[in-house]
């Protein structure tokens, strides 16, 4: 009998769990091509190199670099692409479940909630915006929903979404402070994944703000409630910045600890700040040039921001919330104005609320307007940038064939990218000869990954060799450490002349490949 009341009570929890159940399904299906793909992506493979060398013993920032914050490389530390991608599924299945808790506790009804995660699973599954690659964005998203949903337990959500501070339990001070901290925490290990993620955060920060506008512009609160109002929230933003700061001074601390300290301000904090600016744009018109700058896109925020803050008594609470979500991770997304397919996935989430918000509550004249030109001038945006998705009918075709063996799998795998026949080659030779530790001049950090060697520079690819002037620190170490291969690429057109005169002097070159040339180190006779 109890045997009996158990699967009784089992089919009961499945069956309220149907709606997630039937997403999860949706997202194996559509990431199953995801693990039969060749190594093709460049940053998944750099992620995957610098995993490979901090396995290896080196330090991050020092000895091996990349210009994001630390996670994602320690995420990548897993054995293969495989294993990446692995994580990325499983990872995914967690932030979808957080997200639809999440949309719940904004919609309240079931179906509106699935609805918007449908769109989320999409946006966020579907080559378009690359999200079949594990990408920072993909991971950075669940930190944030974790840190979202703790957020929703807080007394300052409730107290942004209830008109009358009577009309909900408040936590104790102790499940307060605890609410918050590890809010933040999540949220601050989400920036430790990828800076732009601060701004998600910025969304939960207005709720402060937008708290604070409501009574400020009420005409029956008085100038004593406001200040004990401001008193309350500051404490309760101060613990949220708490929380939000710990990993990053966390982060800080190891890194000083292990003696790469000023390699990760320069490398893992500010270079950041120097990306965001590197990338010019020129659109015809210097009025639009002006609205992507910095100032301009900066500018056109705080304005949105205060014709919200000013309408605050009128619009809806999640109008508001949903809204300034939407506007900040767009700001966020243009941060570099580059029109990158996977920048636009940390905005997804809140497109998902934005879009289901607006069907649900279209009527609502002053938010249908608002909602209805954000999502027009981010069309605006992205036709301006030149934005293509990926194509998604190509991909999953592709897949197709190669599953009901019409292509072969070298067909399959070397229809992702140019290096993947001379890469998959390569690798052989590379595991066949043990080497650990390469030299590639050019722009294929595949071959690293795939071939699970070590850069003999601190950089994976040339571009940042040359973007930081490093030519001569990195020819020294490859006369220190004599790399048994070094592989040229023939596409790079910079030159390297030391390291071209070094290998005509000690290197033969192998020629036969059609991507890159492979320098194999001579064994020179010992002078008695």
């Amino acid at each position: 009998m109890k045997f009996i009341e158990l699967l009784k009570r089992a089919d009961r929890y499945f069956d309220r769990q149907t709606p997630i159940l039937v997403l999860f399904l949706l997202i194996l299906a559509l990431r199953l091509p995801n693990f039969f793909e060749p190594y093709w992506y460049g940053d998944e493979a750099i992620y995957l190199t610098l995993g490979t060398a901090l396995r290896e013993g080196g330090a991050l920032y020092t000895t091996i670099i990349d210009h994001k914050t630390p996670l994602i490389y320690y995420l990548a530390m897993v054995p293969n692409q495989f294993y990446f991608r692995l994580l990325n599924l499983v990872w995914m299945l967690v932030t979808t479940a957080l997200f639809f808790k999440f949309a719940k506790t904004l919609f309240k009804k079931t179906i509106w909630a699935w609805l918007a995660t449908l769109v989320m699973v999409l946006l966020t599954t579907l080559p378009w915006l690359e999200g079949h690659i594990p990408n920072g964005e993909l991971f950075v998203m669940g930190f944030v929903m974790a840190g979202a949903i703790l957020f929703t337990k807080s007394d300052v959500w409730k107290l942004f979404f209830n008109t009358k501070k009577t009309t909900f339990v408040r936590n104790s001070r102790q499940k307060e402070i605890c609410y918050l901290l590890s809010a933040g925490a999540f949220m601050g290990l989400g920036i430790l994944t990828k800076v732009p993620a601060i701004l998600d955060v910025a969304a939960f920060l207005a709720i402060f703000w937008l708290i604070l506008a409501g009574q400020f512009f009420n005409p029956q609160t008085k100038a004593k409630e406001l200040g004990q109002t401001f008193t309350w929230l500051l404490k309760r933003g101060l613990i949220f910045m708490t929380g939000l700061l710990l990993p990053l001074l966390a982060s800080v601390v190891y890194f000083v600890a292990v003696g790469s300290g000023q390699d990760y301000l320069d490398y893992g904090l500010l270079y950041n700040f120097r990306y965001s600016q590197s990338w010019s744009l020129d659109l015809g018109n210097e009025l639009l040039n002006f609205a992507f700058s910095m100032p301009g896109k900066t500018i056109i925020l705080l304005i949105v921001v205060m014709l919200i803050t000013l309408n605050v008594r009128k619009l809806k609470k999640r109008t508001q919330f949903i809204c300034l979500y939407f506007l900040f991770t767009l700001y966020s997304v243009l941060l570099s104005s580059r029109p990158y397919p996977h920048y636009f996935i940390q905005m997804v989430p809140a497109l998902a609320l934005l879009l289901i918000d607006l069907l649900q509550n279209w009527k609502e004249v002053k938010g249908t307007a608002l909602k209805i030109g954000l999502i027009a001038v981010t069309a605006y945006v992205m036709l301006s940038l030149g934005f293509k998705p990926y194509s998604t009918g190509e991909y999953y075709k592709k897949f197709w064939q190669f599953a009901t063996l019409k292509i072969t799998q070298e067909e399959y795998e070397n229809s992702f990218d140019s290096n993947v026949k001379d890469n998959r080659e390569v690798s052989r030779l590379i595991h066949e000869m043990g080497v650990k530790k390469i030299f590639i001049w050019g722009t294929n950090p595949l071959l690293y990954a795939q071939s699970k060697t070590v850069p003999t520079s601190r950089f994976t690819v040339a571009f940042h060799i040359k973007d930081f002037d490093d030519q001569a620190r990195t020819f020294s170490q490859i006369e220190r450490e004599e790399p048994k291969l070094i592989v040229v690429m023939k596409n790079e057109r910079d030159s390297f002349p030391q390291l071209e005169a070094y290998l005509s002097k000690y290197y033969l070159p192998n020629t036969q490949f059609d991507r890159m040339v492979l320098y194999l180190r001579q064994e020179l006779p010992e002078i008695k």
